[in-house]
Formats: C-alpha cells, structure tokens, sequence
C-alpha cells in the first residue's frame, strides 16, 4: 500500500458513542469482553465503537485500569483518524493503543482470530469508489466468494456493497472458531435482490456462518440523515442460518420484534413477516409465461431524459410531429420513433391523450436505428447529432458496451417487448400497493417508476393480470419493507412469481 491509499476516506460512517453500547447491551458484548474475550474492529475510524465499550464500563461503575483495554483491537486505513483514535485513547483514557491499533488496508492487513469482531465498515458500492482502488480490490471479490466471475462486477454486480467484503474477510480471517460478529450495515445485503445474493449464502470459501438477529433501524436517524437503508446484525461463525431469525423493528417508539426469512430460494432476500405467515406462499402456484413476456424495467435514458422524454407532442404533418420540454424548445420528429410515456396519471384514470412522449429511435425488432436508416429521416439525424456530445458523455458499464459499437442515441431497457400490443404495467415509487393495470397500444413504462409484463395477445395479458391480483404477491412485496422506493420496479421481485413455459 502507498501513502496515497492511507488518505482513503471510503463510505465513512462513524458510529454515534451512545448506539455503539445500544450494540454492546443487545448483544451481551461487555460481559464477554470483561471475561476475557478480544474485541476486533477492522475499520474503526476514529475508535468510536471501542471507546463505547470503555463508556459503558466506566458507567457499569469499573476504573479505567480494571478494564481488560488490552483486549480491544482496531485498524483503520485512513491516517488521519488512526492517529485521531490513538489521540483520544492516549488522552481521555491515559492508555497507549499504539500495539492494539494499525493503520493498514484491512484487505491487506495480516490475518488474526479474535473472539468477536465488532464494527461499522464502509457504505459505498464497488462502482463509487475510487478506480484505481477498484482495480486493486477486484480479485477480493472474487477470492471471498462475493462474485462468480470478474465480469459480474462489470454488470449488475457493480452495485455490490464494499461493506460486503469486509465482513466476509473478517468472519473468515479475523473470527476464532465459533466466533461472533456484529455490523452496522447497510441491509441492502439482508433486503435487495441482485448484486448482494452471493452475499447471502452466508458462506466463504466452505466456512458457514449464520445470521442470528437484526435491528432494522430504518424510522431512525442515527447516522445524519444519509439515504442508505441500515440497521444492526449478529452472526456466528462455523455454524448454517437457520431461519426464521428475530427481526426487530421501531415501531411508535419501541422495538418490535417480527421473524425474517427468504420466501423463495435460501440466497434471497429476506422477508419481513408475522409469525402466523411464515407459509405465505406454500401453496402459491406459478403464472405460467412465454419466455418473450418475462418482467421488464421500463426505458432508462440514463441520464438523458431531458433529450428523449417530451412534454408536448403537436402534430405537423402525416408523418412529423412536434415536440417540446423545459430543455428543447419545437423540434420536428418523426411520428413514427414517437411514443406515449406512462404516468402516474394514466393509473388513475384510462388513457386517453398523453400526459408526456419519448423517442425511441429503434428499429421494432428491438435494435438501435443503424447510421444508415438515420439518413432516412433528416430530421431525427439532426436531432440527434445535435446533441452527439451529450449522448457520448453518458455513463454506465452496461450503456458503454452499446456506445461503443457506435450507437451513441441508445438507451437502456429497449427490445422488442417494448412494441408488443399489450403491457401490464405496475407502479413503484411512492406506492405502497401492487396494483398491477393493462395498458393497449404503444405505452411506455418509465424505468425508475415503473415495471412491466410484455404481452402479445390480449386473452393471455387478461390471464396473467389476473393472476397479478393475488393479493399474496403484494403481500409479499411489503414483506420486504421497501414500499414506496423504485425497489418495486426491479423485475426479479416478479419473477418470483412466474415460470416459462
């Protein structure tokens, strides 16, 4: 490690003293430190989560000198907190950590077993941090069984927590057999589908682990207001999950404690749920699609949507139309790469007119318009060349791979699905219901609000739609508690539900 990496300041989050002994007297930590257990932190910023433990034997009435201090371990990469913690120690306590204290890369620091780990490791995902960072700490990924391959960080895995990582390297590496772990975590890694399911196998290289308990802090601002969802959880070394596990929630100012378990296959992400519903969907029997109608995201111009969403749409002529929004003032278009774009409104009521359009400069087999066809149509060429520079510029892994082939007017979530005759189209942010509705025609859905089924004909997007309204589904969506976030419009959550057939 070089000393520009010792300035790292990655997803830092420190934990406030007093929820540091909320940790200590939920999980019995300070009896089992005073009787002789080491306590490990593998990225202790500034020592808050240690010195709690000293705070609350200094309540429990204890002199600093009758606590066993030496047992508690920290290691921070970033310099200028590793010294602030050795700082405060030496000066509040009179103790000198220098031996306990290292100020490595906790990735690359040297492997030790401690009787528990207790720590806050960095919120951020894989794709925010640093790159040259990011290549430095891919392999690790893959070493402690995070990814499958070094391509899943380059797709969806991108989005996976570094917190992650930490805490499998510091179950595996920095646990005793048998050993206890508890995290302040983001419970993207306990709730969402996708980058984090290898997460949840709760294994590393054939060492097992268990989750034990989780306090949902989710009503709670501990942390100042950061947007993460984050709670507290316990495992345990060397030993299988076996759920449903205690699950504890503020609710009207008192934890209430529910049970939590994958619904449907052991890696996902757990649901929320009574006592009395564990067998939710025992009896559920899968929708049957073809392959073609599988669940969908809508358009997602990553980034651009002021270039292809439009808030006006007049028509000129047979064939042109005129558009506008805050940012494109009257610009002619072709009618036929004109599209309605859903809205919340058009759940409330039937369509009728529009509310907005997008451009879709596709091809209906689902492929970007070549160069070629856009000398066909002057004015779509114009358009789009007119704000080259802007669409060029934008950014994602998956949207490069397709600007790179030249196609620099695509977008995200296009195929061929999004020209089938029939949609069944449900809602996502701010909704706390599964209302799932039929739309006929050329409706687009909106990617960041919206999900949607792709269907041919008519009699089987009835089926299906129907089907949509067992109100299990929606029960089960809730169990997750992310109602009212785009977490709803991610496709995986209604693939659940359905089989190809």
């Amino acid at each position: 490690m070089n000393s520009k990496d010792k300035k790292l300041s990655i997803g830092n989050v420190f934990t406030p003293i007093e929820w540091g002994q909320f940790a200590i007297a939920e999980f019995d930590l300070y009896s089992k430190w005073m009787n002789g257990a080491t306590i490990f932190d593998p990225t202790m910023g500034e020592g808050n989560l240690l010195e709690a433990l000293v705070e609350f034997g200094l309540y429990e009435g204890k002199r600093i000198e009758e606590l066993p201090v030496s047992n508690l371990f920290g290691n921070e990469l970033n310099t200028k907190y590793y010294k602030q913690a050795l700082k405060k120690f030496r000066e509040k306590y009179r103790v000198n950590m220098s031996k306990n204290f290292t100020n490595e890369d906790f990735l690359l620091l040297e492997n030790k077993a401690f009787d528990f780990v207790f720590g806050n490791p960095p919120w951020q995902n894989f794709v925010d941090l640093p790159d040259e960072y990011k290549e430095k700490i891919k392999p690790y990924f893959f070493t402690y069984d995070l990814i499958k391959n070094s391509q899943d960080l380059l797709l969806g895995g991108s989005r996976i927590d570094f917190a992650a990582l930490i805490i499998q390297r510091a179950i595996k590496d920095f646990l005793k057999p048998g050993g206890e772990a508890v995290f302040f975590m983001p419970l993207s890694l306990l709730l969402n589908d996708g980058a984090n399911q290898n997460f949840r196998t709760y294994s590393i290289n054939h060492v097992n682990y268990s989750i034990e308990k989780v306090y949902d802090f989710e009503t709670l601002d501990i942390f100042g207001k950061i947007s993460t969802r984050y709670g507290l959880a316990h495992f345990k070394r060397d030993q299988k999950p076996s759920f449903p596990i205690a699950y504890l929630r503020m609710e009207n100012e008192n934890w209430v404690q529910h049970v939590a378990k994958p619904l449907f296959a052991s890696t996902d992400p757990l649901s929320i749920i009574g006592n009395n519903e564990e067998d939710l969907l025992d009896d559920f029997e899968p929708i049957a699609i073809p392959k073609e109608s599988l669940p969908r995201q809508g358009i997602n111009t990553c980034g651009a949507n002021e270039l292809f969403f439009f808030d006006t749409c007049c028509e000129l002529d047979e064939e042109t139309v005129l558009l506008s929004n805050k940012r494109v003032d009257s610009v002619p278009l072709p009618k036929e790469f004109i599209y309605p774009l859903l809205t919340a409104g058009e759940f409330e009521t039937s369509p009728n007119q529009p509310s907005k359009w997008v451009l879709i400069p596709y091809n209906k087999n689902g492929k970007p318009l070549e160069l070629s066809q856009l000398e066909e149509f002057p004015s779509l060429k114009k358009y789009l060349f007119r704000h080259k520079t802007a669409l060029k510029n934008r950014k994602g892994t998956m949207l490069s791979a397709i600007l790179n082939r030249g196609h620099w007017w695509a977008m995200l979530g296009v195929g061929e699905y999004n020209f089938f005759p029939y949609k069944i189209v449900w809602e996502a942010y701010g909704k706390t219901t599964f209302s799932p509705k039929l739309f006929e025609g050329n409706w687009q859905a909106n990617q960041s609000l919206q999900a949607f089924i792709p269907v041919r004909l008519k009699k089987e997007a009835l089926r299906i739609l129907k089907r949509l309204q067992d109100k299990r589904i929606e029960k089960y969506l809730r169990s997750l508690k992310m109602e009212g976030t785009m977490n709803w419009a991610q496709p995986g959550k209604i693939k659940k539900f359905v089989e190809i057939n």
